[in-house]
């Protein structure tokens, strides 16, 4: 328990330092905001009075603890490009993110680690090797080229899936998974190598380890030997692993959002830097940064539930 408490005290630190980058980075993009909010047409004078209204003509500092301060109470301003409350706007999308990222996440880990396993169990073969060629090659392939394959297979020569994925939305709950299953499968096939090449380098080194031979030597079963032996240690790296791609794939791709026209954060966050629309910008980006550490706090959880060292050690201090 202590160490997860460490873990998450940590978590609003972690979050400040990121949402302060996160600021100042987007406050040096080029463009005037109030030129960007009010058009080619307005007047010099209009633009002036935008930025002062807006607190834009204020030092870095003072606009930081500002927006902080919005940040925390839930004002985290207007959108300048859809002129809409920013909250309601990333929140929205983020939502539409996590449930193509949560369905990706489903695809993606049964079937990493289970060609993991199969890798393990025959490594060395030809079958392996085929496997890891295989493997390698679809981790080379760029996510936007899976995407039009996909695409050209599954919605142009064989429709049986939508070509935008955004037109689906609030056709009902049979259309929009079928909208979800082309970007979720440009996902998980981007990260299907790695998790597998963890999964299986964690077996073949537990069962090369000796308290892997010692469990052999004392006539304990396979399903034992498996259970108490192997799967929780040889599981460690590939835990480690999921917990940072669920956080990357809960907050969207931009590159998979925009190719499907799926309307998630990760597009959303593409037009606006595009528009410099600083705070949806900087409200998106910390929100992304968030549940990056939310995730990678769960796997921490995992990591105290499948190895009792970690537990012992955050005990010991």
């Amino acid at each position: 328990m202590r160490f997860i408490a460490q873990r998450v005290a940590q978590i609003p630190i972690v979050v400040l330092a990121a949402s302060a980058l996160i600021f100042v980075f987007v406050q040096v993009l080029p463009g005037n905001p109030g030129r960007n909010a009010l058009g080619p047409a307005a007047t010099v004078e209009q633009v002036a009075a935008w930025n002062v209204a807006h607190g834009v003509d204020a030092g870095v500092l003072e606009r930081y603890i500002a927006w902080l301060a919005g940040f925390v109470t839930g004002d985290w301003g207007t959108s300048i490009v859809y002129a809409t409350p920013t909250f309601d706007l990333v929140l929205g999308r983020l939502g539409n993110s996590m449930a193509l990222g949560l369905l990706a996440f489903a695809l993606l880990m049964p079937v990493a680690i289970g060609i993991g396993i199969l890798q393990a169990l025959c490594a060395g073969s030809r079958r392996d090797r085929a496997s890891t060629v295989i493997l390698l090659a679809l981790a080379a392939v760029p996510e936007f080229v899976i995407g039009v394959v996909l695409l050209i297979v599954f919605a142009v020569a064989i429709p049986v899936f939508p070509v935008q994925s955004g037109a689906a939305f609030g056709d009902g709950a049979v259309p929009e998974l079928r909208a979800l299953i082309l970007p979720a499968l440009t996902l998980a096939i981007g990260s299907l190598a790695v998790i597998a090449r963890t999964t299986r380098s964690g077996i073949i080194d537990v069962t090369r380890s000796p308290h892997y031979r010692t469990a052999v030597v004392s006539g304990l079963g396979a399903g034992a030997i498996v259970r108490g032996h192997v799967a929780r240690n040889a599981l460690i790296p590939t835990v480690s692993i999921l917990g940072v791609y669920l956080g990357s794939l809960l907050v969207g791709s931009a590159v998979v959002e925009t190719l499907f026209g799926y309307p998630g954060l990760g597009e959303l966050l593409v037009t606006a830097t595009q528009r410099k629309d600083a705070s949806v910008l900087a409200a998106g980006v910390t929100i992304a940064a968030t549940v990056g550490v939310l995730a990678v706090l769960l796997a921490d959880v995992a990591f105290t539930l499948i190895d009792p060292r970690v537990r012992f050690r955050g005990q010991s201090r």
